[in-house]
């Protein structure tokens, strides 16, 4: 709020280089829903101007309104016809007007314009003075908060999202980690080489064979040597 009410000040810095190449600059201070009266005043009077040019510069960049000798003014926005009312004395190079039911959105830099010359080789001659008109309007306009809470869904449904993603992208990443950094079972070269790679199983069972075989083969041998007397 307190940035806001002296928002004005920064804005007579940025006007401040206007100052030299129009002749100077008004302040006016108002609040809502007040009126104020600004006179525009040719820098020329040797020839009389033909039409008169009332402009913003700062925060809007438009005309406001036309005024052409001998009729009535043309104002741009339709919602400023019954604010601004025009007196024309273009004859003394001078141009009054008022503007009342002031809002903040008028806040803003009016500079005048007179036109010279002939068409289409007018040439366009600044106001003495140029006008900065600063509302101050502390007044609330109502929002439409269901749009606000439709983009907060849907920032809210792309963080999850975004959250689901990062948390599966990481969970692949450790389980691939950690089956690279398995050990794994050392490989007897022979075996390697033959691709022969028995089981403790199998291997217990061979041992077994080749015992119960040499048994039998002394049990053979035992028995020819009963058998035949020449065997010794």
């Amino acid at each position: 709020m307190l940035g806001f009410k002296y928002a004005h000040v920064m804005l007579l810095f940025l006007i401040t280089p206007s100052v030299t190449a129009h002749g100077g600059i008004v302040y006016i201070h108002r609040v809502r829903n007040s009126s104020t009266d600004i006179s525009c005043e040719s820098s020329i009077k040797e020839e009389k101007p033909f039409a008169f040019t009332l402009k913003r510069r700062l925060l809007q960049h438009r005309p406001v309104l036309y005024l052409s000798k001998g009729r009535s003014p043309y104002i741009n926005q339709s919602e400023d016809k019954n604010r601004i009312t025009v007196r024309d004395e273009l004859d003394n190079h001078t141009v009054h007007l008022s503007i009342s039911n002031l809002q903040g959105q008028d806040t803003d830099v009016y500079h005048c314009e007179f036109h010279y010359g002939d068409l289409p080789y007018d040439r366009n001659v600044p106001g003495k003075m140029e006008y900065f008109i600063y509302v101050e309007d502390f007044s609330h306009e109502p929002c439409n908060c269901s749009s606000y809470l439709q983009l907060l869904y849907v920032i809210s449904g792309a963080a999850c999202l975004l959250g689901v993603l990062l948390f599966t992208l990481a969970t692949a990443y450790c389980c691939k980690w950690q089956n690279r950094t398995k050990p794994q079972p050392v490989v007897p070269v022979y075996e390697e080489m033959t691709g022969v790679r028995p089981t403790k199983g199998k291997a217990t069972s061979c041992h077994k064979d080749i015992a119960k075989l040499e048994e039998a083969n002394s049990s053979v041998a035992h028995l020819f040597s009963k058998e035949n007397p020449y065997v010794n």
